[in-house]
């Protein structure tokens, strides 16, 4: 750090380095661009294990909770495959997830990691919540849901969910 005309200026390569961040120049637009090393993307939803894979957020006993995640590296976008993800659940359990091929179209593969989370009678009722890590030798992410019911899973006993409608989104929401 250096003061000029009184106000402090660091290079920015050396803010970058110190922070575990790369330095990329673009000599065309005369920008600079930081990166960080180390990150990965993690994301995903669940799902209902009833047949087709069907977004779901409300849960009762005998259902099964399937978290669908994927973890990307941060710089080159690339499905991470040597990470390990695991769901952490509220209740104290970690699940360990499992990477494979889930499409549909097996000439076009989608790979991402799963694990299945079954709902019983002592499973508690209300926001079940749970987060997700990803790490691998060099990196590490964290996915959270949002802090919104359409985000959030809820446990609720049979009666409750008899004649009443998840609260997923709908398309265009």
């Amino acid at each position: 750090m250096k003061l000029k005309n009184g106000v402090p200026v660091a290079l920015l390569r050396s803010v970058a380095q110190a922070s575990g961040a790369a330095l990329e120049w673009d000599g065309r637009s005369g920008t600079a661009r930081i990166v960080f090393a180390g990150q990965l993307n993690v994301y995903g939803d669940t799902v209902s294990q009833l047949g087709e894979c069907v977004i779901q957020n409300r849960f009762v006993p005998g259902d099964t909770i399937v978290f669908r995640m994927r973890a990307t590296n941060a710089l080159t976008g690339k499905v991470a495959e040597d990470a390990k993800l695991q769901v952490r659940l509220s209740t104290g359990e970690v699940l360990d997830m499992q990477l494979g091929n889930h499409s549909p179209d097996p000439q076009h593969p989608e790979m991402f990691w799963t694990a299945a989370y079954p709902v019983t009678d002592q499973t508690p009722k209300g926001t079940l919540a749970y987060s997700v890590t990803a790490r691998t030798a060099t990196a590490k992410g964290e996915f959270k849901p949002f802090n919104v019911l359409p985000s959030l899973l809820t446990i609720v006993s049979p009666d409750q969910a008899a004649g009443s409608e998840s609260a997923a989104p709908t398309q265009g929401e």
